[in-house]
């Protein structure tokens, strides 16, 4: 799990990863599957998330362009920035009109200047609160929460027409949620409503979110077909894979994703895989164990994010091009062969 019972929080800096190989990203929900390709498996990343941070918010244009060079270089030309509004420190990351959650600093602009300039797509959260799992089951919490993520996404979309792909929710549900009927039926409601009214904004670009299997409160059959009628509505997940947890194996990460694709065949949802990019201790992960847990589901995924490009493999991040030079590398040979 990519974060403690929230949000995911990677333990160096905090960002998140989707890069595409050969799926678009603006048509990623509506991509072919990898079996219904005539190649062979690319178990590549296609995107990585961008989580608000202390070390985030002192980047200047300089050095979001800096990022955004490495993560292309590598195949990696999709960012989600995570939330856009921390709801608990009270304060916005792009120039907002409103004065309930203020402008601390612009984010989402140096952002998608950098991402512009590198041929890189973005898909932009909403409303963060980290102990929103705590209040799943309460209807009129998650009422003032879409309101709330209905004024962002006004905003947003008044703001930057046309310049990003598509909408990430950042509320994490996780298997124990999934397996409450109470709490299920009330995420069911919010994601439900608030997909349909992110659909009528920004050319009805794709949502997504970001589920979590690795409480192991479900069996992967019960887990999938929770998400399934839980989070039908939206056009993309991208599942955790848990590989970072110590226990989750690179065959378990086959049998969720199993019977993920299957639960999600025949409905418009795309599955992504978003894989743990650290280890139990928080440290960046083994380049082979990352490797292994990426070819895990191959021919079940459209796509595959990573948690995170920034936190994990990051050269100007960590000051160290070990973990990039090994994706690099890896990536190069994966291309050659297939």
């Amino acid at each position: 799990m990519h974060s403690k019972w929230t949000v995911r929080v990677a333990p160096l800096l905090t960002l998140i990863l989707l890069a595409p190989v050969t799926v678009s990203n603006a048509d990623a929900a509506a991509a072919r599957p990898e079996s219904a390709r005539p190649a062979a498996c690319r178990p590549l990343l296609f995107a990585t998330f961008l989580q608000p941070s202390y070390a985030v918010f002192q980047w200047s244009p300089a050095r979001f362009d800096e990022e955004l060079a490495d993560m292309t270089a590598i195949g990696i030309n999709t960012v989600i920035l995570q939330w856009t509004v921390d709801m608990d420190a009270r304060q916005s990351y792009y120039p907002t009109p409103g004065t309930a959650y203020p402008t601390a600093m612009d984010i989402v602009g140096p952002l998608l200047n950098a991402a512009g300039a590198h041929g890189a797509k973005v898909w932009l959260g909403l409303g963060n609160v980290y102990s929103w799992q705590a209040h799943a089951g309460d209807d009129a919490w998650l009422t003032n929460q879409l309101v709330v993520d209905e004024r962002i996404a006004d905003q947003l979309s008044a703001a930057y027409p046309n310049r990003f792909a598509g909408w990430y929710i950042s509320n994490e549900v996780d298997d124990s949620l999934l397996a409450n009927p109470t709490t299920a039926r009330s995420i069911q409601r919010f994601f439900t409503t608030l997909s349909g009214y992110l659909h009528t904004h920004a050319g009805r670009a794709p949502v997504m979110a970001a589920p979590t299997y690795s409480g192991l409160h479900q069996s992967t059959t019960a887990f999938a077909a929770s998400v399934r009628s839980v989070m039908g509505s939206l056009d993309v997940l991208d599942v955790q894979d848990g590989g970072g947890s110590g226990y989750i194996a690179p065959s378990d990460i086959t049998n969720w994703f199993r019977a993920l694709h299957d639960a999600l065949a025949k409905t418009p949802t795309a599955l992504w895989q978003d894989a743990d990019m650290y280890g139990p201790d928080g440290a960046p992960m083994n380049p082979p164990a990352l490797q292994n847990d990426l070819a895990a589901t191959c021919g079940l995924v459209v796509a595959r994010s990573g948690f995170s490009f920034t936190s994990q493999m990051g050269p100007a991040d960590l000051g160290t091009f070990t973990f990039y030079e090994a994706y690099r590398d890896f990536r190069t040979a994966v291309l050659a062969t297939t």
